[in-house]
């Protein structure tokens, strides 16, 4: 399995698994999983404005080895709204997710939380809450910035923009972009990941985000550098032409891990490494999670 195919991606996708929603402090909280419960259990977390569909064609990947469940943060995908958005909160919504799973119960091994970009934020704060009982947290293209690090002109990876009605899925789906945009190599995943993203209402088709989330997150202040500090095993992968993980950004993060946490560089790939190299990403969680 050397690379993606169109024919490979609707199998991976076409693979059993169940949906599942839960209650976390007052809301309603979607999550997928797929597997067999005799293995070890992972979580997967997906970055801003996005959903548990973007692991749709990676947790089959996985499934050999792990129980893989993908989890919506409230506030995105099919999960509720919420008047207020913080890190506990979605750190406690992983926890739920996983215990709601099973993974804490008896298996051979405690369970692994896997974010993309924001969701590598979350994931830390998940295993900070979770006293012990998380083995590892894998970080996936999030950025580890130094304490001045000035927003002003970053590149920016969340929903920020306020969200339109559009009249047909057609209309709306012409405006879907990624978010820092990127070159993609796969349109068919594009594509399919756009048609998740979307919802019906009265007035005609939104995209399903809370366009309040990063506001009411305060994220330019949130605290994101939790990761050096964390108890657990960590790894962390980034895209060779990432534009948020960039050089400075790699050298304050490689002078602040642990000398013996894994890093992965994923060549050819951008901020949107499942996007991108989505075989590669697999292969690279599960060589980080078996060399812990």
């Amino acid at each position: 399995m050397d690379h993606l195919t169109e024919n490979l991606f609707k199998k991976l996708i076409s693979e059993p698994k169940s949906e599942h929603t839960i209650e976390v402090l007052d809301a309603n909280i979607y999550y997928q999983k797929w597997g067999e419960s005799t293995n070890p259990g992972i979580v997967l977390v997906h970055g801003s404005g996005a959903h548990s569909h973007w692991w749709d064609f990676i947790a089959p990947l996985l499934m050999d080895q792990f129980e893989v469940s993908a989890i919506d943060l409230s506030g995105m995908g099919d999960s509720d709204h919420r008047e207020n958005y913080s890190p506990e909160v979605f750190g406690k919504e992983i926890l739920a997710v996983a215990e709601d799973s099973g993974f804490f119960n008896q298996r051979s091994s405690s369970p692994i939380v896997c974010g993309h970009s924001l969701g590598g934020y979350m994931s830390i704060h998940a295993a900070n809450l979770s006293s012990g009982s998380v083995k590892g947290v894998i970080m996936i293209d999030s950025p580890l910035r130094p304490p001045n690090f000035d927003y002003s002109h970053h590149q920016s990876s969340g929903p920020i923009r306020k969200k339109k009605t559009y009249p047909d899925m057609d209309t709306i789906l012409e405006r879907f972009r990624l978010t820092p945009d990127q070159p993609t190599t796969f349109s068919f995943v594009l594509d399919y990941i756009a048609n998740h993203s979307v919802e019906k209402v009265k007035a005609g088709y939104e995209w399903k985000f809370d366009d309040t989330l990063f506001k009411k997150l305060g994220f330019t202040t949130m605290p994101k550098n939790h990761a050096l500090d964390l108890s657990c095993a960590l790894g962390y992968i980034y895209g060779e032409h990432s534009r948020l993980v960039t050089e400075p950004i790699l050298d304050y993060t490689k002078s602040k891990l642990k000398k013996d946490a894994p890093m992965i560089e994923i060549k050819g790939a951008h901020h949107h490494v499942l996007l991108d190299k989505p075989i590669e990403l697999a292969q690279s969680i599960k060589k980080i999670i078996k060399g812990w």
